[in-house]
C-alpha cells in the first residue's frame, strides 16, 4: 500500500500540535509538583571565607596488579574589597596497588569494584584534607564536590578482603571506612559543611516519581516562576536510618538526619543539589546561599571549579610515564577471576 505524499505531509504538520499539547501537559505536571514547596529568593551582600576540596584518580591495570594514583587539592578563599583572594592551599596525593583477595570460591572482581574501592579512599582523603585546612585556618563554608549520600555510602565488598597497598602504608577497606567516620565526626562539628552535587537521581520532593533535578530543570526550560529565578527550594530534613538503610549497612554515621535543598545561583542556569549532614534552618540556608553566590560569578562556585582543574590527572601522560620506567601495562581484559 502506497500512502499519498500529501497525506503524510498533513500528518507531519500535525506533529507540531502534538508537541505543543505534550509540553503544556508536562508544564502543568511540573507546576503542580513545585507549588507544594516555596522557592526562596534572596538578594543581599555578605562576606565569608570559603574552603573547597576535590580530587581525581586513575586505575591502571598492569601485569603485576591494579595500580592507582590519586591527586587532590584543598583551597581556602577570602573576599576582600570584592576580590577573591586565595589565603590557603594544601595538596595531597597517593599511589599504590589495590589488592582484592577472595574469601569464597567463584568470586569475580570486576573492574567496577576497583573503582568503588578507590572512590571510598579518595573521599576519605578529601574529608581529611578539608578538615585539616578548616581546623588550621578556619572558614565559614566547607565545600565538597558530591552529595552527602554518596560520601556516606558503605562500599565494603562481600566475599572478599580488600586492601589499599599505598606507597605510604597498607590499609584494609574496613580501616578506611573507620577513618572516614572519624573525619566525619570532626567535620560535622563545623556548622556550614556543604555537599554540592551537579547531578542526582534523588526524588525526595517528588516522592520518587521523578528526579528532583529533572523537575527543576523543566521549570527552568518552561520559565515557571519563581522556580527558574535565583534562590533555593524549601529545605527538607531527612531521617538517615529510615531513608538510607539500603545505602548504609551499619549506622555508625555520626548524624541522625540531613538536610537537602536545590539552589539556583543565577536566573536561568541549572540547579545544584545541596546536602548538609544535620538539620539546617531557613536562615542558615540563606547565609549559605549568599556565600555561594558571592563566589559564583558564572553561576558555579569558583573554589570548586579551581580545585577540580588543579586536581585533574592526565591519563595518557601517566600511562606513558609508567611504560617508560618499565611497568608493563595491560589492556583489553574486562574482569579478573579470583579463586
Amino acid at each position: 500500500m502506497v500512502i499519498p505524499s500529501f497525506e503524510l505531509e498533513k500528518d507531519v504538520m500535525n506533529i507540531l500540535r502534538l508537541v505543543r499539547e505534550k509540553l503544556d501537559k508536562e508544564k502543568k505536571v511540573v507546576a503542580n509538583i513545585l507549588q507544594n514547596y516555596r522557592w526562596i529568593p534572596l538578594d543581599k551582600d555578605i562576606t565569608c571565607k570559603c574552603a573547597a576540596v576535590d580530587s581525581s584518580f586513575l586505575i591502571i591495570e598492569s601485569r603485576i596488579g591494579f595500580i592507582y594514583v590519586i591527586q587532590g587539592v584543598t583551597v581556602l578563599y577570602n573576599i576582600e574589597n570584592n576580590l577573591a583572594k586565595r589565603v590557603g592551599i594544601k595538596s595531597f596525593s597517593d599511589a599504590g596497588f589495590i589488592d582484592i583477595q577472595a574469601t569464597k570460591s567463584h568470586f569475580i572482581a570486576k573492574k567496577s569494584i576497583y573503582k568503588k574501592v578507590l572512590t571510598e579512599y579518595a573521599y576519605t582523603l578529601e574529608l581529611n584534607s578539608l578538615l585539616n585546612i578548616t581546623e588550621e585556618l578556619g572558614c565559614d563554608l566547607a565545600l565538597l564536590d558530591g552529595s552527602f549520600i554518596s560520601f556516606i555510602m558503605d562500599r565494603r565488598i562481600k566475599d572478599s578482603k580488600v586492601y589499599i597497598e599505598s606507597v605510604k602504608n597498607v590499609y584494609s577497606l574496613e580501616e578506611i571506612e573507620e577513618y572516614k567516620i572519624k573525619s566525619f565526626e570532626k567535620l560535622f562539628k563545623h556548622r556550614y559543611t556543604v555537599f554540592l552535587a551537579k547531578s542526582s537521581s534523588a526524588g525526595f520532593y517528588t516522592q520518587g516519581l521523578y528526579p528532583d533535578m529533572y523537575i527543576l530543570e523543566l521549570a527552568r526550560l518552561y520559565k515557571i516562576e519563581p522556580y527558574s529565578s535565583s534562590g533555593f527550594l524549601e529545605p527538607l530534613t531527612i531521617d538517615v536510618k529510615n531513608v538510607l538503610s539500603k545505602y548504609v549497612k551499619e549506622f555508625n554515621i555520626p548524624t541522625n538526619e540531613f538536610t537537602i535543598t536545590y539552589i539556583r545561583l543565577s536566573p536561568g542556569i541549572p540547579v545544584y543539589q545541596l546536602t548538609f549532614p544535620y538539620k539546617m534552618s531557613e536562615d542558615d540556608l540563606k547565609y549559605v546561599f549568599m556565600c555561594l553566590k558571592k563566589y559564583s560569578p558564572t553561576g558555579y562556585p569558583m573554589p570548586l571549579e579551581y580545585v577540580h582543574k588543579l586536581s585533574k590527572l592526565p591519563r595518557r601522560k601517566l600511562i606513558n610515564t609508567m611504560m617508560m620506567i618499565g611497568i608493563p601495562i595491560v589492556s583489553g581484559r574486562e574482569l579478573i577471576e579470583l579463586n
